[in-house]
């Protein structure tokens, strides 16, 4: 992938300053980068951390906020994709929490954010209020990401999309106001032309995925066609609802990625019937280097079994059975 930094930029939306400055002092959690209200006890652990799919650290609860994240020399830096411009991830450095890396998708008809992470940067805000392709909307995958993502869309003034099945997840939920531009959601949602997402469950019950099917876009005049085709085919960005191994070949199905539980059988059989009607040639999750660029579903199909070997089950004519060892 290609790196761009973030140059600062010499004019912010006012809209955005006044997002940044209200909730700039609200606790955010050092080890999943999940931010709280102002209400919240920090004699507390963190919500989203006590429960077994992801954990307190051994050294104990530590919070911070986005001020003094701030304060630190973070930036970010834009990691776009050779094969396709129109993608590109989110990166922070220095990295923080899980290293959530939300990725950034620049369609004909308007750009989309996949996923979010803690901190939010006036360059970063800058970059995207001047995207060729306006902003359109942020959706989340599952509570891992929920972060700052309230934070996110007051200060770029666009929807954000939740899966209503995780709603009880969602820390900020009293904070949304009447004019806050929150969509939840349930089974399948079209975000815009070509862009949708769907709920699979497994890791959470409202996880989810966005496909993007490129079809749909239309292609570059006759008389400025590029010598490297950009790719056509439909991708899907799946974060932790279908995750892409570092071999970046296969795939995995995982409850607890920090540690390391399984999904039930049945749980991975569902997912693969949400999506298989998809049509889809490559697939990310939401970090770098986490790409399968050729024959992903191909991929899929075969994880599936490789994985539902692994616990000791096959399928046949749809049904699981147990493996005889």
């Amino acid at each position: 992938m290609i790196p761009i930094e973030l140059e600062p930029s010499p004019s912010i939306p006012l809209h955005s300053l006044e997002a940044l400055q209200s909730d700039a002092l609200l606790p955010i959690c050092k080890a999943c980068g999940t931010q709280y209200p102002s209400t919240f006890s920090l004699k507390r652990d963190c919500v989203i951390c006590e429960d077994p799919r992801q954990f307190v650290p051994s050294s104990g609860q530590e919070w911070t906020t986005l001020a003094e994240m701030g304060e630190g020399g973070r930036k970010h830096v834009m990691l776009k994709d050779e094969e396709d411009g129109r993608i590109s991830m989110i990166t922070c450095e220095p990295s923080f929490a899980i290293n959530q890396t939300p990725t950034l998708i620049e369609t004909a008809e308007g750009s989309y954010i996949w996923d979010c992470s803690a901190y939010i940067s006036l360059p970063l805000i800058g970059h995207l209020s001047k995207l060729d392709k306006p902003l359109k909307a942020i959706a989340i995958s599952h509570p891992h990401f929920f972060s700052t993502s309230l934070t996110w869309s007051r200060a770029l003034k666009v929807p954000l999309y939740l899966c209503e099945d995780d709603k009880d997840w969602y820390q900020r939920l009293g904070d949304i106001l009447p004019d806050d531009q929150v969509v939840w959601w349930k089974g399948e949602k079209e975000m815009g032309r070509g862009i949708k997402l769907m709920q699979c469950g497994g890791h959470f019950p409202g996880s989810s995925i966005l496909y993007w099917d490129r079809l749909s876009e239309p292609p570059p005049p006759k008389d400025n066609l590029p010598t490297k085709p950009t790719p056509v085919s439909g991708i899907i960005f799946t974060a932790d609802t279908i995750m892409v191994q570092p071999t970046q070949k296969s795939f995995s199905f995982i409850w607890s990625v920090p540690n390391m539980i399984p999904l039930r059988p049945q749980s991975v059989l569902s997912i693969q019937d949400r999506i298989k009607n998809l049509s889809f040639a490559q697939a990310t999750s939401s970090w770098p280097n986490r790409w399968i660029k050729q024959d992903a579903k191909k991929a899929l199909e075969e994880s599936v079994t490789t994985f539902l070997a692994a616990e000791g089950w096959r399928i046949d004519e749809g049904e699981l059975v147990k493996l005889i060892t």
